[in-house]
């Protein structure tokens, strides 16, 4: 099978050209070579392939720039701030979730906290109510913790303060509804004052709550902290994923350039 000379010299030149183009892309742009024993069509596609090598060696030389990464540090001092701003940082949707679960353990932890702080309340208001302190002062002026918490642990409802770290308060006081036995020895009375005992229970809700609440801000301290760990690791992961595909560019980019010559050449 003849072919014509000077279509095996056009491909001879191609290679040559090739060749040429990828050695002074380190140089810069070279500028286009003249072929004056070529004219016409054949001209043109010998131009067409020095452009397009030409142009994958500018691109090659461009990828070698530094790769753009994030800091992983940033993005666990983010999270451990925001719960989700470190993967926001890296580019991830999941810190939608922990920015969802801060928002709805500090709602659970306020909500549980006031409504715990409010039985409290309810039960301090019950024990200054239905207490009575025969003696000087206030039963207002008594400790709200240590107080309080003695008149509705235990049934005293004849008790005297007679020390004397508390003698500004010494005198006797019970519940209410024991009036009718205040004169009485403790140990002949079979009886338990139902303010004592709702007293007893509204604190026992609020210490409940109150503690149900801790948990729920203790849930919230661990988000920060997984949050953190997991951005970290998100944008350590997003790095090399940018390192694999800078290194893939780069390798599609030399193939296309290798192959140039094959798809150039007319027979």
């Amino acid at each position: 099978m003849k072919m014509d000379i000077r279509t095996v010299v056009l491909a001879i030149m191609c290679c040559l050209a090739s060749g040429s183009c990828v050695a002074e892309a380190s140089q810069g742009t070279a500028p286009l070579p003249t072929f004056p024993m070529f004219h016409g069509a054949e001209v043109n596609a010998l131009n067409a392939f020095y452009l397009e090598s030409a142009l994958g060696s500018r691109t090659l030389e461009s990828a070698d720039a530094a790769i753009p990464l994030k800091s992983p540090n940033e993005a666990f001092l983010y999270s451990l701030v925001l719960p989700g701003a470190g993967q926001f940082y890296a580019g991830v949707k999941r810190g939608y979730l922990y920015a969802a679960a801060e928002v709805g353990l500090l709602a659970a932890y306020f909500i549980l906290r006031n409504s715990a702080a409010a039985t409290r309340d309810e039960y301090r208001d019950v024990v200054r109510q239905h207490v009575i302190f025969d003696g000087p002062g206030s039963f207002d002026n008594w400790d709200l913790v240590e107080d309080f918490e003695h008149a509705t642990q235990y049934e005293n409802w004849n008790h005297v303060y007679d020390s004397d770290a508390t003698r500004a308060r010494t005198g006797k006081w019970y519940w209410e509804d024991a009036r009718p036995f205040k004169d009485e020895a403790d140990i002949a009375i079979d009886f338990d004052s139902r303010y004592r005992l709702e007293a007893f229970d509204l604190r026992q809700q609020a210490n409940d709550r109150f503690e149900f609440a801790r948990t729920f801000l203790g849930l919230a301290i661990l988000n920060h902290v997984v949050s953190a760990i997991d951005a970290r690791i998100t944008t350590k992961s997003w790095n090399r994923k940018q390192a694999r595909a800078h290194s893939l560019e780069i390798d599609v980019q030399t193939g296309l350039m290798e192959s140039a010559v094959v798809l150039r050449k007319w027979f």
